[in-house]
């Protein structure tokens, strides 16, 4: 569709353009092919008399104009989003649409089997994409995961979560301690003398960065863990425990399901941790969304019929 000689297609094009000042970027965004990109561009750049992006070094910076447009831009395509979506009468059964959620491996592994299960159930035409954190621009992973990976819902610990963005408790945890259970210094438990002394293995991002609440709150308190093991992926910590004298600090409930496959011991921390809250956000022009607020609530069921349980066996 046209509208002054502009085919409103390009917008999308634009937003993506702009947000990434990348053509290769903007055209992974787009699911495009970079020459379908650059053409994008170019019809862009003869609409609006202006280049938009320019070469600056070794990377593309937006003009004045550029500047000027992108938030224009953002706010036109957040309206036909919010028309799009206008409520309508919800059928679970009946719903064919992909929901992609973005959260950590500790997430994926404690609660997503029981929500998709439930989901086969209830809405067995609803296709589930999960996706790990990703690394976060500026710190800012949930931003990083709604606006530039189009995700439906990221799940966060409370620490990291984006105040501009809709939000609601889901689930929380408390940390423990695993090590090999073939390991006789370790029958009895831990003490912080021998956490301290301890090859430690630990979770961190592909850059390097340890950002998990264990790390933050040692780092406060001044205690620096030996890491003799760096992980990008929860689910493979046992896999370095089992067989060595090394520690982890995991969640409970997943420490509690590597038990049942690995000789592993649960001991509890050495030092208090704070209780570990994971927070459920979405983006606002989804709020109303029907499909997605029913695929929330779902959510939010399966964490507190999960948390039930946990109080029980407790």
């Amino acid at each position: 569709m046209r509208y002054r000689r502009l085919d409103l297609n390009l917008l999308v094009a634009l937003d993506a353009l702009l947000s990434e000042c990348s053509v290769s970027r903007a055209a992974e965004r787009l699911h495009l092919g970079q020459s379908a990109t650059s053409s994008a561009l170019g019809r862009l750049r003869e609409h609006f008399n202006d280049p938009l992006l320019v070469q600056v070094g070794r990377r593309l910076e937006p003009t004045a104009l550029g500047l000027e447009l992108l938030p224009k831009v953002r706010e036109a395509l957040a309206l036909t989003r919010k028309i799009v979506d206008a409520p309508v009468h919800f059928e679970p059964a009946q719903c064919t649409r992909q929901f992609t959620l973005v959260a950590s491996d500790y997430i994926v592994a404690v609660l997503l089997p029981v929500v998709s299960r439930e989901l086969a159930r209830v809405a067995p035409g609803v296709r589930l994409s999960l996706r790990d954190l990703p690394m976060p621009r500026d710190g800012d992973v949930v931003s990083e995961a709604l606006d530039y990976r189009r995700s439906d819902v990221v799940i966060v610990p409370q620490r990291r979560l984006n105040p501009a963005y809709p939000q609601v408790p889901l689930l929380s945890d408390q940390l423990c301690c695993i090590v090999c259970a073939q390991q006789p210094q370790f029958a009895e438990g831990l003490s912080l003398a021998d956490y301290c002394a301890a090859e430690h293995v630990v979770r961190e991002f592909a850059d390097g960065r340890n950002l998990a609440m264990d790390a933050v709150h040692l780092r406060e308190l001044g205690i620096e863990r030996q890491v003799g093991v760096a992980l990008e992926s929860f689910a493979l910590i046992p896999e370095f425990i089992v067989g060595s004298a090394r520690v982890a600090t995991v969640f409970r409930r997943q420490a509690e399901r590597f038990a049942q496959r690995y000789p592993l011991l649960i001991h509890p921390t050495p030092l208090a941790f704070p209780e570990a809250v994971q927070v459920m956000q979405w983006h606002p022009y989804q709020d109303r969304d029907p499909a997605l607020a029913w695929f929330r609530g779902l959510l939010l069921e399966q964490a507190a019929q999960l948390a039930s349980v946990q109080r029980v066996l407790g």
